[in-house]
């Protein structure tokens, strides 16, 4: 963009929670940004080493540190109130969320403001590549295959809904929204596991008007200790299931405000194979959790969001919908035998 005049303000928004090994390149990703008219929100959540101290030294010796500003929380409330408090202060026309331990290419918030505002959208998604943190080791790209521009009410929700995938990538990160259209569908997170799954499945059918680039435009850093290490841990904490199961669980219910529309039925399909997945995860790793889950729990995770009426009508994947709605009405001890074989079959446990 050449006339600086006319750039929007862009929001950057940065949780910041105990990332000081990788902080600085995030940060610097930012401020090398060869799009300049942003504010970049740092959000201490309260954390215990030093990171909140090389933010204000950024701040202070950076040739741009005056564009960096720092909110700071109450209390550690996790990433999900952390985006919350940027939707409130951000001043941007546009929003970009990018975690901590993350950077981005230099050129990233050009590209996405660029075709923002070409196409006069709510949403602008760009591709990522996942990094091994201390290696040149990269993990396959997530890199959409097309350049797409999708117009008009229900289409972008339709295009998610073709099948039983996501078609985009399951996180807040890497996404120029439009701030006003967060805002004015009142679009927040949870705070607790798993809220960009929420948020997804929140915000989707509200877009009116999105892009998809090929491009690449971010860099998922994969950390030790990350939540990513899951399957090298010799013990679990319990409260981590529990949370992604307390996220699902209002997914199910909010699957209710979309009854009627054309896409329920792939709606209510992809909640209840994300569920399944969770069951998964639960099953694979029980013995593994600080404290026994019950049968009751898990199988409390399988409560389908749609009716048995409601399912008789779909005209996409009724079968598959009311196999688990039935296995959900079974003894638990039964359900969970069914749904470990089944897992087992398709390599999910």
């Amino acid at each position: 963009m050449n006339n600086r005049i006319e750039e929007p303000l862009v929001t950057i928004g940065i949780p910041v929670y105990n990332v000081e090994q990788y902080l600085e390149k995030c940060l610097l990703s930012v401020l090398n940004q060869t799009y300049q008219n942003i504010e970049i929100l740092a959000v201490d959540d309260c954390g215990t080493d030093g990171s909140m101290e090389i933010v204000r030294q950024m701040q202070a010796q950076e040739a741009n540190g005056s564009k960096l500003q720092i909110i700071t929380q109450p209390r550690n409330g996790g990433s999900g109130e952390a985006r919350n408090a940027v939707i409130a202060q951000a001043r941007g026309k546009y929003l970009y969320f990018l975690d901590s331990d993350d950077y981005i290419e230099p050129g990233t918030i050009e590209l996405l403001v660029r075709e923002a505002e070409a196409h006069d959208t709510d949403a602008v998604f760009a591709s990522l590549r996942k990094v091994v943190y201390g290696t040149t080791d990269e993990i396959p790209t997530l890199q959409y295959t097309d350049y797409m521009v999708i117009k008009g009410k229900d289409e972008f929700a339709k295009y998610l809904c073709q099948d039983l995938r996501w078609h985009v990538a399951i996180t807040a990160c890497n996404v120029l929204f439009t701030t006003d259209f967060l805002r004015r569908n009142d679009i927040k997170f949870l705070a607790s596991k798993d809220e960009d799954a929420l948020f997804l499945s929140d915000f989707y059918s509200d877009i009116e008007s999105a892009v998809i680039l090929p491009d690449v435009t971010y860099n998922y850093v994969m950390r030790p200790g990350s939540k990513m290490g899951v399957n090298a841990r010799t013990t679990i904490p319990v409260d981590e299931i529990r949370g992604r199961f307390l996220t699902d669980s209002i997914m199910t219910e909010r699957c209710a405000r979309l009854r009627g529309r054309s896409f329920y039925d792939a709606h209510c399909s992809r909640v209840v194979k994300h569920k399944f997945r969770a069951v998964c995860v639960a099953l694979r790793h029980r013995r593994r959790f600080t404290e026994p889950l019950t049968n009751r729990e898990i199988m409390a995770e399988m409560a389908h969001p749609a009716t048995f009426c409601e399912i008789l009508a779909f005209r996409r994947y009724r079968l598959f919908n009311l196999f688990f709605y039935i296995v959900s009405k079974l003894p638990s001890g039964l359900s969970l035998g069914l749904l470990y074989v089944i897992g087992k079959l398709i390599r999910w446990i």
